[in-house]
């Protein structure tokens, strides 16, 4: 009798089941287990500085957050949002162009001129991924800092939920640089069990060792290439929650008044 695998859980972040169905995480990997080790990662300090805005939201006033006529319309609030949501999915996306190549921010690319030893490094790669993580951080940290100063305007409530904002981000941004930190390295397995695979392939003499075919279709660079892409598509879209929470609680205030 054929056994139903069991259904696969719906909330189960994209980054988490990526690196999952890659087989290159540390053990199992879940939601819970990624929660887990965010949480143990806290320490005293941010604990500390937890407990002060616990405090302060205890003391805000209804006045805080009032509705003002200088509010900023909600749908410039979107529309930044959607912006810069769009250009760093492009940017990633060009990255990975034939012509990114000479940029720190394009995807390395294997030439006649490669050095041997950078052929098979997976150093460049994982300095090409932290790249784009900075780029990343520093556009999105822009674009929370503006969506908070939008939202934080518009009522009590919102007020209170930036200042909830602010906190969380202080505590846990750290720790969470951390474990994303922890994607590069992690690629670097793939990148590895990919090339041996390769190897394997060529030893057993069904193709022909040439480099500038790696990248090209159905070479394992260009698989690599192809998910190292969908990784960090997939980072972006975890790193775009906290704002994005913003903006359906902005959303959910508009909609009950």
């Amino acid at each position: 009798m054929t056994q139903v695998p069991p259904p696969r859980p719906l909330n189960v972040p994209r980054l988490v089941r990526l690196l999952t169905e890659l087989e290159v995480a540390d053990g199992a990997v879940s939601h819970q287990h990624f929660s887990e080790r965010l949480g143990r990662l806290i320490n005293l300090p941010d604990s500390i500085a937890l407990s002060r805005v616990h405090g302060r939201l205890a003391t805000m006033t209804s006045e805080i957050g009032k509705e003002t006529d200088a509010t900023e319309p909600t749908e410039s609030i979107v529309a930044e949002f959607l912006t810069v949501r769009t250009k760093l999915v492009e940017s990633i996306v060009n990255s990975f162009s034939h012509g990114a190549g000479a940029s720190w921010l394009g995807f390395p690319k294997v030439t006649a001129s490669t050095p041997a030893e950078e052929l098979t490094s997976y150093k460049r790669y994982q300095q090409f991924y932290a790249n784009q993580q900075r780029e990343i951080a520093l556009r999105i940290n822009t674009l929370r800092a503006n969506v908070r100063l939008a939202v934080s305007g518009r009522s009590s409530r919102l007020a209170r939920l930036v200042v909830l904002d602010s906190g969380l981000d202080e505590a846990f941004s750290a720790p969470a640089q951390k474990l994303f930190a922890e994607v590069p390295r992690l690629l670097g397995k793939r990148f590895d069990d990919l090339y041996q695979s390769h190897l394997e392939t060529i030893a057993g003499g069904e193709a022909d060792d040439d480099p500038q075919l790696w990248s090209q279709a159905g070479g394992w660079l260009a698989q690599f290439s192809g998910e190292m892409q969908e990784a960090l598509l997939a980072e972006l879209e975890a790193r775009l929650q906290p704002v994005l929470g913003l903006m359906e609680a902005l959303k959910e205030e508009g909609e009950s008044v």
